[in-house]
């Protein structure tokens, strides 16, 4: 069977080629033929159809008649229930299946959802759009709890306007540490990071 692989990540500081070659061993191992790598650099709440490169998908698995997308899991479609379902549904109404690497499963088979995971999907499209707006949340805490503390400087001056593009994935991180005097250990409490990646994104901003 003839796919593509979509592969996402959420800023250009980031690699996909975990995802990509992941997915090539997967395609190997069950004789798919990989036709062509869709990669994306875009944070996950923008909707998909304002994202270049899943257009370019939609109308490739059109022209080529591709039935099988191959993706690692389900928040590299997106971070929103909503449109993760559309996506789905969008595949599903033009006869293209989605191999989910994070289930080892395909979602339709023989032109019929599989039921187990269409469930698996709206459970874990549930779960990373919490994540997301939890982490929103933390970061408002975080901002407030500087304030009240008198720590919060707001932006550095001379800092890059594109740094916050660049580190779009650690963006909550980066907010804290620019704008607050709170420590390592706090933002990484604040935040839900590890203190590893707080440090990394630390080193990050002052290379």
């Amino acid at each position: 069977m003839e796919a593509i692989i979509w592969s996402r990540v959420s800023s250009k500081s980031q690699d996909n080629q975990r995802q990509v070659s992941n997915l090539k061993q997967v395609a190997s191992e069950k004789g798919w033929t990989v036709k062509r790598v869709f990669e994306e650099k875009i944070s996950g709440t923008v909707k998909s159809t304002d994202r270049k490169e899943f257009n370019k998908i939609l109308e490739y698995t059109e022209q080529k008649k591709i039935k099988l997308v191959l993706i690692s899991e389900i928040s590299r479609i997106g971070r929103k229930v909503v449109d993760v379902l559309n996506v789905v549904d969008n595949f599903h109404r033009k006869g293209i299946a989605i191999y989910v690497q994070q289930f080892n499963m395909v979602s339709m088979e023989n032109g019929k959802e599989n039921s187990m995971v269409m469930l698996l999907l709206q459970m874990m499209s549930i779960g990373a759009e919490m994540e997301n707006n939890l982490r929103k949340i933390r970061q408002s805490e975080g901002i407030a709890l500087a304030k009240l503390q008198q720590k919060y400087t707001g932006r550095a001056i001379g800092s890059k306007a594109n740094k916050e593009n660049q580190l779009t994935k650690y963006a909550d991180v980066v907010d804290l540490l620019e704008k607050s005097d709170l420590s390592i250990r706090r933002i990484s409490s604040i935040t839900g990071r590890s203190i590893n990646t707080v440090r990394k994104v630390k080193q990050l901003l002052v290379a």
